[in-house]
């Protein structure tokens, strides 16, 4: 690189760290995570890929005797009452504004209301009021992160996610599920459920609409499948693969950020296109 691009990359980073820092001063709350995590503990990321199916058939004992975190609908599966998840997150908008128009919303928030008898935190974005989601199960404590996507510097970067105030790019709730992990002091995280195969399943038909299958553990309803095709159907496919290339690059970015706090995440889900972490089995 000459020295010209390195001019140029020095000020193309230090307005990137500017945009991330005025986000964080307008958009960022106060996070309430504790730090909870035992000496030598584990945490297990579950996501909600199709191949979670095998980990549920094979190794239920090992879940249900490790710290766990289920994402998104993982509720409304029937499963997850069996694996009784230490901790739920949710990050998207829709689970918060999509209540009143989407059934499976409601419906997830009934379920954690009224059968999830064992202590549980549940993580939603600082900018949500806790009840928003209308819980008052007295075994579900609620808490809080800041879903906001920082990049420029690294040493900004790194002051930015090690005070909680943001985090790589949240383009997929595994993001802020591994930040969140890493702030409770987990020192392990392996992540399984995460198949993240999105281009296989990925078409535009012959009206030019974009369509994005993303097959879960569990069978999606008719509700679900409507929303999910409502939600494409303005979506370009350019847009679609930058969506795909920020979070791919922000797993990259949290692997970087992990090795330099000393903890170590594992993707320990067959098949996945996540290139990000070092492999094994769980």
């Amino acid at each position: 690189m000459g020295k010209s691009d390195s001019i140029s990359a020095f000020f193309s980073t230090l307005a990137t760290s500017a945009k991330s820092l005025v986000k964080v001063a307008v958009q960022s709350r106060r996070p309430t995570i504790s730090r909870v995590a035992a000496e030598g503990e584990r945490l297990i990321v579950m996501g909600n890929g199709p191949s979670l199916k095998r980990n549920i058939d094979e190794d239920m004992e090992l879940l249900m005797g490790s710290r766990t975190m289920a994402v998104n609908f993982a509720a409304n599966a029937d499963e997850f009452f069996s694996l009784k998840p230490d901790y739920y997150i949710i990050a998207d908008p829709h689970f918060f504004d999509g209540r009143s128009s989407d059934p499976n919303v409601e419906r997830l928030f009934d379920r954690l209301n009224s059968r999830v008898d064992w202590n549980m935190t549940l993580f939603i974005p600082a900018v949500r009021k806790a009840s928003d989601t209308g819980i008052q199960n007295q075994h579900i404590k609620i808490e809080k992160f800041n879903l906001v996507g920082v990049e420029g510097f690294r040493f900004m970067e790194n002051m930015v996610y090690g005070s909680g105030r943001g985090m790589p790019r949240p383009r997929n709730v595994l993001i802020p599920a591994i930040m969140v992990g890493m702030a409770m002091g987990y020192k392990e995280i392996f992540i399984i459920g995460a198949d993240h195969t999105w281009t296989r399943t990925l078409e535009v038909d012959d009206d030019n609409n974009v369509v994005s299958v993303q097959p879960h553990f569990y069978k999606d309803n008719e509700e679900e499948k409507q929303r999910v095709t409502s939600v494409y159907r303005n979506v370009r496919l350019h847009d679609m693969l930058l969506s795909m290339h920020l979070a791919f690059k922000s797993y990259h970015t949290i692997a970087r950020y992990a090795r330099e706090r000393g903890v170590r995440i594992v993707n320990a889900t067959p098949g996945s296109f996540i290139d990000a972490f070092q492999r094994e089995r769980l």
